[in-house]
């Protein structure tokens, strides 16, 4: 059984949109949130973030925002991408989900 969900509200953006992803803890032990990244393509990273280390309840879910920067903070080009989100356990085991997008 999965351990997280990664969501967005849809498939496509436009160039410069703020694409909000949702984060959902379907496991049943709380989850740190542990980190999140953006791959391009070729399953590059793009952009990567470790927020702050918040305890995610079970059934629960955080929202976070991705400006469509790369790492160094330029506006990514027009392609598809994958949001990859790796949050971990109180064990310290790290789990895996993804959704894709594409921007144009």
């Amino acid at each position: 059984m999965g351990k997280c969900i990664v969501q967005v509200d849809r498939r496509k953006f436009k160039l410069g949109e703020v694409v909000y992803i949702m984060l959902t803890n379907i496991s049943d032990r709380a989850l740190y949130i542990g980190s999140w990244q953006v791959l391009d393509s070729s399953s590059g990273v793009v952009f990567t973030m470790e927020p702050p280390q918040v305890l995610i309840p079970p059934s629960s879910s955080i929202m976070v925002t991705w400006f469509q920067v790369n790492n160094e903070g330029a506006q990514v080009k027009s392609g598809k991408y994958e949001i990859v989100w790796k949050p971990r356990d109180e064990d310290g085991n790290e789990y895996s989900c993804s959704t894709q997008i594409e921007v144009t």
